[in-house]
């Protein structure tokens, strides 16, 4: 009888500490999409001040999104985010050809700027992938 008695004792710990333990992770993730859309929003700001770097917005972005797209619950969410993303380095891509007309960025910007659009063209796909065989 005590050995039934401890472990029901060990099961009704195990499952308040994976409760308490989800409860945390759910703060967790909440509270760090909170400080990361500051930060975004904070980089977005220096735009109306004429003090904005599009580097610093870019890449708060793509900490955001990115992190929204891992911790997605459903397959949909992730991909929206990572169209997000893909959109991102479209961007920046256009803006590395822009600068490079100017003569103030070379080829080997570019083809970084089209490996990192092409990662992020991937990862889409993949996940298009995986909607489908859902």
């Amino acid at each position: 009888m005590k050995f039934r008695s401890a472990v029901l004792l060990v099961f009704a710990l195990s499952a308040s500490i994976g409760r308490a333990s989800t409860s945390s992770y759910a703060h967790i993730i909440a509270e760090r999409d909170s400080v990361l859309s500051e930060i975004v929003t904070y980089h977005e700001r220096q735009r109306s001040s004429g003090t904005a770097n599009e580097e610093s917005i870019a890449a708060a972005q793509l900490k955001l999104y990115s992190f929204r797209r891992d911790v997605a619950s459903t397959l949909v969410e992730k991909i929206r985010n990572q169209e997000l993303i893909v959109r991102l380095f479209e961007e920046n891509l256009k803006l590395i050809v822009f600068k490079r007309e100017a003569g103030l960025a070379g080829g080997i910007q570019i083809l970084e700027a089209k490996a990192a659009l092409l990662e992020a063209k991937q990862t889409l796909e993949e996940l298009r992938m995986g909607e489908k065989k859902s």
